[in-house]
């Protein structure tokens, strides 16, 4: 806006220069980037390990990889995952019932009343219908396949044969697949398979829910759960968990920021309860962020890949704070790869995001340490393809009219008229616009259209590039034009009216007629 004083005809009011406080995920300036394959590498498998992926560019090969394990069991298939509504890899273990007469055994995060509220809440499950999804596991046992509930559980992978497996970051659902980012291992001739099985077997004995094949009914059940104690399988320390009261995977990861000296790469969906007080989940900067911090003073280069969700504001809040420790943030929209890499030498990759209560410290998550060896070098590769094609980028307090334009928010509109208007006001309601702060947003309900600025709510009528702006009543609950811009972003606090609004910020230029 300019400095001309209040309330004269002929000022101008350009509210695409209002800044918008806090941290929010843009889409990149120059446009959506041109996404390339990620061609793998053979590595040789010499030390039974190899890299599996997921990327929109091409190269994923994940599902590939599960539905030829799967198609190779000549005794028994175990697989554990929160998700499995893939067909290709329904049909494989159903081939597999067939094949073996049995001895399919699946575990999720199933309870009495479908999937687990505890991980349904989890923050990569969004886009994810569980009702259908529980139809999915349902139409296993049809199948004859056995199906039990472990409620927290997050991991995902399978073994076969108890002789190899498939350790990954991908639900078994079809857009982990074919565009959704997800990075893993495939396990053969290795120690880490037998504890694998193991690993599952536990699962299995003390999942509390119980699924049982039948022909034409399906229902949860409860059961009474084995009470196995967690060390009984010889171990070669490089199977990673978070399990009831054992956090290796946390363990591991501040290991490998500790021993990191030139490059570390972070990878995860979500961040969480590091620097931002959560409910019922305080921050604890010690879990990551301090060793984060000791690692950038020693001078190492610290990069993050996460996915940009505007919906969460702990997420942008978090992304934020590690961006002004000195981290380099790259954000994408379909990144769910978690990992955590440093020299090119050492780390790890696991399904854990980087999170407290479900994560980290609590809830069933799996990993694998992968110092030395070729799947290693491929899991760096893959993340620095990737963060070389994100396609969103953090800002820290942009101006309206960039958030406007650019914002990640599905639940805003663009402003769909020109923009500069001319208007028509009392010379209050212009030097109100003229001294507010933070974004103007605008709401179009049927025939009546709202402009929101600072504390106050105005109506918006004319036509063509001329219209009237008078004073209007606060909608019920109304504060402040940053709070509520803060509640329509959110899927939960969004649209409660149960009829379509259009919506988004205002950030036109105004010229005041008189």
């Amino acid at each position: 806006m300019n400095d001309l004083p209040a309330g004269n005809p002929g000022q101008i009011i350009d509210l695409g220069k209002r800044t918008v406080e806090g941290a929010f995920f843009l889409r990149r300036q120059d446009g959506p980037p041109i996404r390339s394959p990620f061609i793998p590498r053979d590595t040789g498998s010499q030390d039974g390990v190899r890299h599996c992926l997921t990327y929109d560019g091409g190269g994923s090969n994940i599902r590939e990889e599960l539905v030829r394990l799967i198609d190779s069991a000549t005794r028994r298939v175990f697989v554990a995952t929160l998700f499995l509504g893939d067909e290709q890899v329904r049909q494989a273990l159903e081939r597999a019932v067939d094949r073996l007469q049995g001895g399919v055994y699946v575990v999720s995060a199933l309870d009495d009343r479908g999937l687990n509220k505890a991980i349904n809440d989890a923050s990569d499950t969004l886009d994810v219908d569980t009702q259908i999804e529980f139809r999915n596991f349902t139409r296993l046992t049809t199948s004859g396949i056995y199906v039990r509930g472990y409620p927290g559980l997050h991991a995902k992978f399978a073994v076969v044969d108890d002789a190899r497996a498939l350790v990954s970051s991908a639900n078994l659902v079809t857009r982990s697949f074919t565009c959704v980012g997800e990075n893993g291992m495939v396990l053969e001739g290795v120690d880490e398979v037998a504890v694998l099985a193991w690993a599952f077997r536990r699962l299995w004995r003390q999942s509390p829910w119980d699924m049982p094949p039948a022909p034409s009914y399906h229902s949860v059940r409860d059961r009474s759960p084995a009470d196995d104690a967690l060390n009984e399988v010889a171990e070669t320390g490089r199977l990673l968990w978070t399990w009831q009261d054992q956090h290796r995977i946390l363990d591991d990861i501040r290991r490998t920021i500790d021993q990191a000296e030139h490059e570390l790469i972070l990878g995860t969906f979500s961040i969480g309860n590091m620097t931002f007080d959560m409910p019922k989940a305080p921050a604890r900067p010690e879990i990551l962020y301090d060793p984060v911090c000791r690692a950038i003073e020693r001078g190492v280069r610290v990069r993050m890949l996460l996915r940009g969700r505007n919906h969460v504001e702990s997420s942008r809040a978090e992304a934020a704070a590690f961006q002004a420790a000195g981290v380099k943030i790259y954000a994408d929209t379909l990144t769910h790869a978690k990992g955590c890499l440093a020299d090119r030498r050492i780390g790890s990759l696991f399904s854990a995001n980087l999170m407290t209560t479900m994560g980290l410290t609590g809830g069933m998550e799996l990993g694998m340490r992968l110092d030395d060896t070729g799947a290693l070098g491929e899991a760096w590769r893959y993340f620095e393809h990737y963060m070389a094609e994100t396609d969103l980028e953090l800002a820290v307090n942009p101006l309206a009219g960039v958030t406007a334009d650019r914002l990640l928010a599905d639940s805003l509109r663009p402003w769909p008229l020109p923009g500069h208007r001319h208007v028509t006001c009392n010379g209050q309601t212009w030097a109100q616009l003229a001294t507010h702060t933070g974004p103007a947003l605008w709401e179009q309900d049927g025939d009546h259209q709202l402009v929101y600025s600072g504390t106050r709510c105005y109506r918006l009528s004319g036509e063509g590039a001329r219209w009237r702006i008078e004073p209007a009543k606060s909608p019920a609950g109304y504060r402040n034009s940053r709070q509520l811009l803060e509640g329509w972003i959110s899927p939960r606090r969004g649209n409660r009216s149960g009829h379509p609004i259009s919506r988004g910020i205002f950030a036109p230029v105004l010229s005041r007629d008189g």
